[in-house]
């Protein structure tokens, strides 16, 4: 068993090895823009790369759909096939990782039993899946914090508005304020460099709303644009009734990062809890045991 151990590394490890080499200065260029900081696997992926394109990953159904709403909310429309393919070859990175690391362990370990057969690959096709998990997770952590600083945005913007600024004044006034520290700023930066580069106000806050996929921000963004084609005078009336609807949805995002936060501690109470429990019993045991 251990023999299957090595040879699923080694081999794992030298085949994805020989194929990033092969193929590392055809990728060089289409990695470039990877942010490597969010991307640690970015000098490692062209061989996951050159697998992609060789089994021509496109799909349809609702697993691929589910993908693209992630990649989309995370890096918008435009770059969506993009990163498609870099989480796909993320994937495969992953997968033969997993071979990589099972296979080790198991050699080392002295691995005797057959349950080892099902557990390198059964590693690698976890590891495999692990990726759809960091994606998500990325996902719900935007949305989250989209959702905190939404309402406050609102606030303002409405604040603004009734200052006697235009909504475009008052947005850019706002994030010049708040800059790009959050993923709502950073999103309402990127339509404002958008409408700067001649793309329409109307088409680029419809690509703030795909990017987002909230449905606070879908209503705002109706609104604004209800305000484009039929005036501006129902606005701010429109977007008090949505302020107030984002504090309530605001309270549910604290509500929820509270239970989130109650969640974590219960491991760590529990092991709390099971250590005093044996520092109890400890010396019953022991005199127990001395008794025999």
């Amino acid at each position: 068993m251990q023999t299957f151990c090595l040879l699923m590394a080694v081999g794992a490890g030298i085949f994805y090895a020989a194929v990033h080499l092969w193929q590392q200065s055809n990728y060089r260029e289409f990695l470039e823009p990877l942010d490597k900081k969010q991307h640690f696997y970015k000098p490692f992926l062209a061989g996951a790369l050159w697998m992609v394109d060789k089994l021509g990953i496109k799909g349809t159904g609702r697993y691929f759909e589910w993908l693209h709403q992630k990649v989309v909310m995370l890096n918008g429309s435009r770059y969506a096939a993009f990163y498609m393919k870099i989480h796909w070859g993320a994937k495969f990175f992953y997968l033969f990782l997993g071979l990589v690391l099972s296979g080790l362990l198991g050699f080392l370990g002295g691995a005797a039993g057959s349950e080892w057969y099902a557990i390198v690959p059964g590693s690698g096709i976890g590891l495999f899946f692990l990726a759809d998990k960091i994606l998500d997770d990325q996902y719900k952590k935007k949305v989250m914090s989209m959702k905190r600083d939404f309402p406050d945005f609102v606030t303002n913007l409405v604040l603004l508005v009734n200052a006697g600024l235009s909504t475009r004044q008052a947005i850019e006034r706002i994030v010049r304020e708040r800059g790009g520290e959050t993923p709502l700023y950073r999103e309402l930066s990127i339509t404002l460099n958008d409408i700067k580069a001649g793309m329409s106000e109307q088409q680029a806050y419809t690509d703030f709303s795909e990017r987002c996929k909230i449905k606070e921000i879908t209503n705002f963004v109706g609104i604004l644009m209800q305000s484009v084609k039929l005036g501006g005078g129902q606005m701010l009336f429109e977007l008090k009734r949505l302020g107030t609807e984002c504090w309530d949805m605001r309270k549910n995002v604290a509500r929820q990062m509270g239970e989130a936060a109650s969640s974590k501690l219960m491991l760590p109470l529990m092991l709390m809890f099971v250590a005093i429990i044996l520092i109890c019993m400890m010396p019953a045991l022991m005199e127990l045991g001395n008794a025999f």
